[in-house]
C-alpha cells in the first residue's frame, strides 16, 4: 500500500523547531518573496519549507500576532497587505518608541555607545554611496540601515524597547524592500542619518529626537505617495525592480 508521509519535526525541542519555521516565513514575508496579499496554502508551504502542517500552522498563527499575516475562518492565512494607513501607523509607533529611546540613550550612553554610532554611520554611508542595485547588495544595505537605528538607541537600557523597535522596523523594512525600485535620493539618506548621529553624539537629546521623528515622516510620506500612485490595493507588488537610489 502506498502511504504518503507528512514531514515531521526533527527530534529537537518543539518550540525551537516552530521558531525556526516562523523565522523562515518571517524572512520571506519581509523580503517580499511571499508577496503582500498572497494566500498561504499549507499544502504549498509544506513543499516549500519541507515541514509538516502542525508547525506551519503554529508559526503562521504566531505571525498573525506579529501583524505580518492575517487569518479568516473560511479564507485561511494570507500575507498582510500594504496600505497607507498601516504605513502611517508603523511610522507613528516607531517615532514614539525611537524618540523616547534616543533621549534615554543620549543621557546614559558612554564611549561604547558613541563608537557604535560612528561605526554604524560609516557603514551605512559607504553602502548608501556605493552599493549596487542587485538584490544581495540591497539586502546588505537594509541590514546596515537597521543597524544604525539600533545603534543610536542601544544605550537606552530597555530590552522591551529593543524588541518593540525591532518588530516595528521589520514592518517598515517590508515596505522599503518591496518598493526598493522607487526610492529617496542617496545624498538625502546620508544627510538625514548623519544629522541624527551628530545630534546624538553632541548630547542634544531634543534635536536628535526631532531629527529622528522627521526622518520617519519623510520616509513614510514617500512610500505613502508610492502606494497612492499605484492605487491598486489588491495587486501583487514585485520585488525585483532596480534603481540607482535607495530608501
Amino acid at each position: 500500500m502506498d502511504v504518503t508521509m507528512e514531514p515531521t519535526a526533527p527530534p529537537e525541542a518543539p518550540g525551537t523547531y516552530i521558531e525556526a519555521v516562523q523565522q523562515r516565513l518571517r524572512e520571506d514575508i519581509v523580503s517580499g518573496r511571499l508577496a503582500p496579499w498572497e494566500k498561504l496554502r499549507l499544502a504549498e508551504l509544506k513543499t516549500r519549507y519541507t515541514m509538516g502542517s502542525s508547525p506551519l500552522r503554529e508559526a503562521l498563527s504566531r505571525l498573525v500576532g506579529e501583524g505580518l499575516v492575517t487569518f479568516e475562518a473560511i479564507k485561511g492565512f494570507r500575507v498582510r497587505g500594504l496600505s497607507r494607513e498601516d504605513l502611517a501607523d508603523i511610522a507613528y509607533m516607531r517615532t514614539a518608541v525611537e524618540t523616547f529611546a534616543i533621549r534615554t540613550a543620549v543621557e546614559r550612553g558612554g564611549v561604547e555607545w558613541e563608537s557604535g554610532i560612528v561605526a554604524a554611520l560609516h557603514t551605512l554611508t559607504s553602502l548608501t554611496r556605493d552599493t549596487a542595485t542587485d538584490r544581495a547588495s540591497l539586502d546588505a544595505w537594509n541590514v546596515a540601515h537597521d543597524r544604525f537605528h539600533e545603534a543610536v538607541i542601544s544605550a537606552c537600557g530597555s530590552p522591551r524597547v529593543f524588541e518593540t523597535q525591532r518588530r516595528l522596523a521589520e514592518h517598515h523594512n517590508r515596505y522599503r524592500r518591496i518598493f526598493m525600485g522607487e526610492n529617496l535620493p542617496r545624498q538625502l539618506i546620508i544627510d538625514e542619518h548623519r544629522d541624527i548621529a551628530d545630534a546624538a553624539l553632541a548630547r542634544d537629546a531634543d534635536r536628535a529626537a526631532m531629527l529622528l521623528g522627521r526622518h520617519m515622516v519623510i520616509t513614510s510620506d514617500f512610500y505613502a505617495r508610492v502606494l497612492s500612485a499605484k492605487d491598486q490595493p489588491e495587486q501583487t507588488v514585485g520585488t525585483d525592480a532596480a534603481s540607482p537610489e535607495l530608501a
